[in-house]
């Protein structure tokens, strides 16, 4: 997420200096410090001017710049950039709440090896303790550090839609990964459509709306029934994507087991649970927001699916 260098330069930034200023307290090149400048302001970091020939540094204000600067004062005599270089920031991502090696190595995406390297240095200094299930957690005193490792995953996801549109809004994310509902056509291959258009694909076409849905991966370029029924759900779970779901569940070889391991993803669990309690009982089983076993009938007959 950050590197050590780019860490130690935020820390060391107060107020507004030059690059010269900044490579001497950094104790590093003009050339690698400028390096590091340029990354962080396209990361929208920190902001820069030109004042003659010189270049004038300054802390922008991003919510995860505010959250790092007010953990380096209150905690002074700890090495922060040393601490969460590397893959650190990844797993305290998922700190949010006490997790074990393997559930964050799982989420982090990274050996489990990785996480107990990773948190060692902060179970050292107090800033992680490990549970009586062995579960890791963050004292209380630090909880801000997962805060600051979700909002800064936040300000990037910002960033990487805000170089396609300028109108916006983030529906869903993790670390890696986020679904962007907009107004305009992004011509990006990191970013999927997903949504109603994409029930075309399925032979299921739904009534076109003026709003775009992306979902942004740098790994996912394609998009499975499963992934795509889970994004209907985030962006809207009206009675009316509920039954568009029930014609793709219906229509569509699903995996069972891989749905419900995505629903659990995008929180939408309980939503797939009642939409297969519903078509294994052929709605004798009803949850709000299901239409009457007749109504849906006839709504699969007009998309000419068979149930």
């Amino acid at each position: 997420m950050l590197t050590e260098g780019e860490l130690r330069a935020l820390g060391t930034l107060h107020g507004e200096q030059t690059v010269s200023e900044l490579a001497a307290g950094l104790d590093r090149s003009l050339s690698y410090t400028s390096e590091l400048v340029e990354r962080l302001e396209t990361a929208g970091l920190v902001e820069t001017r030109r004042d003659g020939k010189s270049k004038q540094i300054r802390p922008s204000d991003a919510k995860p710049l505010e959250l790092f600067t007010g953990l380096t004062r209150r905690h002074s005599h700890i090495d922060w950039a040393v601490l969460l270089s590397g893959s650190t920031l990844r797993v305290c991502y998922y700190l949010e709440t006490p997790r074990t090696g393997t559930d964050l190595a799982n989420l982090a995406d990274v050996h489990r090896s990785t996480v107990h390297r990773s948190l060692a240095p902060l179970q050292h200094r107090g800033i992680v303790y490990q549970t009586d299930d062995n579960a890791y957690a963050l004292n209380e005193e630090f909880e801000q550090l997962s805060v600051f490792a979700r909002e800064l995953a936040h300000h990037i996801h910002r960033q990487t839609v805000e170089a396609q549109t300028d109108t916006y809004t983030i529906l869903w994310e993790s670390l890696d990964e986020f679904l962007v509902q907009t107004d305009s056509e992004i011509d990006n291959e990191d970013f999927t459509p997903t949504g109603p258009d994409q029930f075309q694909r399925y032979d299921l076409p739904l009534l076109a709306r003026e709003r775009r849905y992306y979902f942004y991966s740098e790994t996912t370029s394609t998009l499975s029934a499963e992934t795509l029924c889970c994004h209907m759900l985030v962006i809207d779970s009206g009675a009316r994507v509920r039954s568009y779901c029930l014609l793709l569940l219906s229509h569509v070889d699903i995996d069972r087991d891989e749905l419900r391991a995505q629903a659990l993803t995008y929180d939408v669990d309980e939503i797939i649970e009642e939409l297969y309690t519903y078509l294994d009982t052929d709605g004798e089983q009803r949850a709000v927001r299901l239409p009457e076993w007749e109504d849906f009938q006839e709504l699969a007959a007009e998309y000419g699916v068979s149930i």
